[in-house]
């Protein structure tokens, strides 16, 4: 009998500890290095909750508690092909402090 090949998604444990990892790393990252992000809070959900017709979201902000609630499963399905994960979590978690702070994405990654 043949052994199982190793997998990449288990390097780390599973993909929902990765997620969450990745997540709560990229979250510190923007609370030590931008003062009107130190109070950011943030949540996992597995999907947002949609009305027939509405448009499916990788995250929403609610900017009265400071707060980005984050959808593990439309992060990683919806990402492009070949992209790295932890790429893509990590442009997600930014996208969405980024709206909260009403400040471009690329204003986070690169700091003037």
């Amino acid at each position: 009998m043949r052994r199982p090949l190793p997998s990449k998604l288990f390097k780390h444990g599973t993909r929902t500890e990765l997620f969450h990892l990745v997540v709560e790393q990229t979250c510190e990252y923007l609370r030590s290095e931008f003062p009107e992000l130190a109070d950011l809070k943030w949540r996992i959900e597995e999907v947002p909750e949609l009305d027939r017709g509405e448009a499916l979201t990788r995250y929403t902000t609610r900017k009265a508690s400071m707060t980005i609630v984050l959808y593990r499963i439309p992060i990683e399905r919806l990402s492009f092909k070949g992209a790295d994960l932890r790429a893509q979590i990590e442009q997600s978690v930014i996208s969405a402090a980024a709206d909260l702070i009403d400040k471009d994405p690329w204003e986070l990654i690169h700091p003037s």
